[in-house]
């Protein structure tokens, strides 16, 4: 007697979940349903306009770059020569500035710009982020020369100057013309 008594409980339970559901879904369906015609066709797609428009100043990148430059940049990349002792040194002791077990990554780095590592690449990427261009370029040089890398070495290490985009689409409208080599390369 008692497990019929539990049996009932347990169709009568799932008849009324069964109810609920049923209910749910009907009134689910009937809302969706009501949608006034007119708010169907007010969902329509725009039109597109007849009139042209001309591009803005933004298109195409924000800086010339100095292709001479570029071209020379290059040739040290392809064709490395041989570092002096002294600078093999000076590059071994900056690389140790970066953190532990890395072999890429930032060097050093001033609100002027940032000296990066490249290992893959074997070069220094100097990305500047003041519109002052050579004020940073002088700065990162001298930072260089500070940790014991000469002229010479600074341009066949490589190092590779280039500008944070924010800071060339502020100079966008100036028509610089930026050289990715550090001076007297």
């Amino acid at each position: 007697m008692k497990r019929r008594k539990e049996d009932i409980v347990i169709v009568i339970l799932g008849l009324v979940l069964v109810i609920i559901m049923f209910t749910i879904l009907f009134l689910s369906f009937t809302t969706k349903q009501n949608v006034p015609v007119q708010q169907l066709t007010q969902r329509s797609l725009p039109t597109a306009t007849a009139t042209p428009t001309t591009p803005s100043r933004s298109v195409g990148p924000p800086l010339a770059y100095d292709v001479t430059a570029s071209q020379k940049l290059l040739d040290y990349f392809n064709n490395r020569r041989t570092l002096s002792s002294q600078d093999i040194a000076a590059k071994t002791t900056i690389l140790s500035l970066l953190p532990s077990g890395e072999k890429s990554g930032v060097v050093y780095q001033t609100a002027d710009f940032k000296i990066e590592y490249i290992h893959s690449a074997d070069m220094f990427l100097i990305e500047i982020l003041t519109p002052n261009i050579q004020m940073a370029k002088n700065e990162a040089e001298t930072w260089l020369k500070e940790q014991g890398v000469s002229q010479r070495g600074i341009c066949i290490l490589p190092v590779e100057f280039y500008m944070n985009y924010n800071i060339a689409n502020q100079l966008r409208q100036q028509n610089i013309i930026f050289s990715p080599l550090p001076d007297g390369c």
